[in-house]
């Protein structure tokens, strides 16, 4: 699988890359970097947070994954699954309602994931 994750958390970048070594993991920690992405490839799965620099960004902010997921929803990006893993919950919402087609796994719960399970199925319950 072609996989893209949005994240600055070296820790979590560190966890994707751990879980996922036997797919394509395209790592972006920079909203610029992901569009950059989307616009040269396409992706199976993508993993977005939302707050980059490490601070709690404003879902308006450039640099923030509320940004990708405007992109995304712009462009009529397509995608089998969009996984929100962002632990603020107001940037979760309004990527949320950007994107219809999304599913919210915060990273706190995403972390006790079987990722091979998780990949294969339609959608988290």
């Amino acid at each position: 699988m072609n996989i893209l994750l949005l994240d600055d958390n070296q820790h979590r970048i560190t966890f994707f890359q751990n879980s996922l070594k036997k797919h394509t993991l395209v790592v972006c920690r920079h909203a610029n970097a992901a569009i950059k992405a989307l616009k040269k490839s396409s992706f199976d799965v993508i993993f977005l947070d939302h707050d980059l620099e490490r601070e709690p960004a404003n879902p308006e902010d450039e640099n923030c994954g509320s940004e990708v997921a405007r992109f995304i929803s712009e462009n009529e990006i397509h995608c089998g699954r969009i996984i929100l893993h962002t632990e603020n919950r107001a940037g979760r919402e309004a990527m949320a309602a950007i994107l219809a087609n999304c599913e919210i796994i915060p990273y706190s719960k995403l972390k006790k994931v079987n990722f091979h399970s998780l990949l294969k199925t339609e959608a988290i319950e």
